[in-house]
C-alpha cells in the first residue's frame, strides 16, 4: 500500500473505502489484469477488467 494509493481512494468515486483501496493498488501494479470479486457492482469504476469468479474460471484456462 503506497501513500499515492491511499490518496487515490479517498479521492475516488468508490462508495467503499476499502474497495478503493484494492482498486489503486492492483490499478498500479502492472502484473494484475483482472479483479475477481462476487460484488461487481462495486467496482463499477474500475479501469481494470472486473469479473466474478466463476467469469474468471470460464474464461481462463488451468487444465
Amino acid at each position: 500500500m503506497t501513500e499515492a494509493n491511499i490518496n487515490a481512494a479517498l479521492d475516488s468515486d468508490f462508495k467503499d473505502f476499502e474497495d478503493a483501496l484494492q482498486n489503486f493498488s492492483a490499478e498500479n501494479n502492472t502484473d494484475i489484469s483482472v479483479i475477481i470479486t462476487r460484488n461487481e457492482k462495486d467496482f463499477k469504476n474500475s479501469s481494470l477488467l472486473v469479473q466474478s469468479p466463476q467469469e474468471f474460471l470460464e474464461t481462463n484456462n488451468f487444465n
